[in-house]
């Protein structure tokens, strides 16, 4: 039994992504956060986002440090290197992303073009089914686990039974448990 949403990204994305100019300061990009009231800003000079800003990285690498905000650029301090996904893709497919990555945001691009973010809380309101993987990933960032093959765990329903396990196996772009691996590769 296949376990499938038919939900896409798309169904559950915000289309309305605030975005910011690489070189405004911090201050600036927290000014914007507090007025419209997000967590985070994409950073982004032309199509493709460059980077995000977090709250947490306002936190972490300025706040903690006792830096100036307003003597810093989002540029300096922004995560980049985006995992993003496309919007045709399904929401079980993100929310495994977002777990497998300890990330809450994912922005969507769609020919090298930003055309909306999906958050953790996106998922939840869309589909509530897949809770589950965020918040066993929210359980297992806590605790750090890292398996004996230093991969970090993939919890969610195995796509050939349908149970729910805390380690999922990605094999040929399916995610299965222990079990239904060993049958296919016993096959």
């Amino acid at each position: 039994m296949e376990m499938e949403t038919k939900v896409t990204v798309h169904d559950a994305m915000t289309s309305n992504v605030v975005t910011i100019n690489p070189k405004i300061s911090v201050t600036e990009a927290t000014k914007i956060m507090t007025k419209i009231n997000v967590g985070s800003l994409i950073i982004k000079s032309n199509t493709q986002p460059d980077g995000v800003i977090t709250e947490s990285d306002i936190i972490r690498k300025v706040v903690s440090r006792d830096l100036k905000a307003s003597d810093i650029t989002v540029d300096q301090i922004m995560t980049t290197n985006l995992i993003s996904i496309e919007p045709g893709r399904e929401l079980n497919e993100a929310a495994r992303l977002m777990a497998k990555n300890s990330i809450r945001r994912l922005p969507v691009v769609n020919n090298g073009v930003l055309v909306g973010i999906l958050t953790s809380t996106d998922v939840m309101a869309v589909s509530p089914e897949l809770t589950e993987i965020l918040v066993e990933n929210a359980r297992i960032a806590e605790n750090q686990v890292v398996c004996a093959t230093g991969e970090k765990p993939v919890p969610g329903a195995c796509e050939a039974c349908g149970n729910f396990e805390d380690f999922l196996n990605e094999i040929d772009g399916k995610y299965l448990c222990e079990e239904c691996k060993e049958d296919l590769e016993g096959e």
